[in-house]
């Protein structure tokens, strides 16, 4: 019977650990992440400003309007565990979550891509696909993204991704400014957690 109850503990345990998510910056001081290269304007020293808002520091990245897939590359230290459990469609998979406030209308869409450093360009270094669209404008909430596909052509094993990118609003020309904060999902491997560098101004 001990042996019956340490195996049914210990198969508890992994049930509660799989797929445990973790906020990847805080913009408080703790992150497991470095950001680069984007393609509009970042600025990870952003006060939390707007109705629905909690004190403290966010991110700031605004739109290069003349970039229909404008993207934001999110650089992990270290990799993505459990990765599978995120991307189906099957039963009530794990969720990848980011709070935002932004001057975009209603409906607007913010995509993930989960990736790898060091691959070539879509699809071959997309892992796969998640997808959320606004609620409100000009308020904070929290977006809960779907997973959408694995991309044909993929060359990204589960174990592999390190690299998350951020597409507000791709397929535009628009030049809407994104608050973000707490971008969480898959826990990372071997990941250190890091003091946040602040370069003169304010601004990277």
């Amino acid at each position: 019977m001990k042996k019956i109850a340490i195996a049914l503990a210990a198969l508890l345990t992994t049930t509660v650990v799989l797929g445990q998510s973790q906020v990847y910056d805080n913009f408080e001081g703790t992150k497991v992440v470095a950001y680069g290269p984007w393609t509009g304007k970042l600025d990870t020293l952003a006060s939390k400003t707007g109705p629905n808002n909690k004190t403290g520091k966010c991110a700031a990245y605004t739109r290069n309007k003349d970039k229909k897939f404008d993207y934001l590359k999110v650089n992990l230290q270290g990799t993505l565990q459990d990765v599978g459990l995120y991307a189906t469609h099957t039963g009530n998979p794990p969720k990848l979550t980011m709070k935002v406030m932004t001057t975009a209308p209603v409906g607007t869409m913010v995509e993930i891509q989960l990736g790898e450093v060091g691959k070539n360009a879509y699809p071959a270094g997309t892992h796969s696909q998640y997808q959320a669209f606004t609620t409100v404008t000009n308020a904070w909430e929290e977006l809960t993204f779907k997973f959408s596909q694995m991309p044909a052509g993929s060359e990204v094993k589960n174990e592999s991704v390190n690299l998350i990118t951020v597409l507000f609003n791709p397929n535009s020309l628009t030049a809407d400014t994104w608050y973000f904060d707490d971008l969480s999902g898959p826990a990372v491997k071997t990941a250190m957690t890091t003091q946040e560098s602040a370069p003169e101004g304010g601004t990277k």
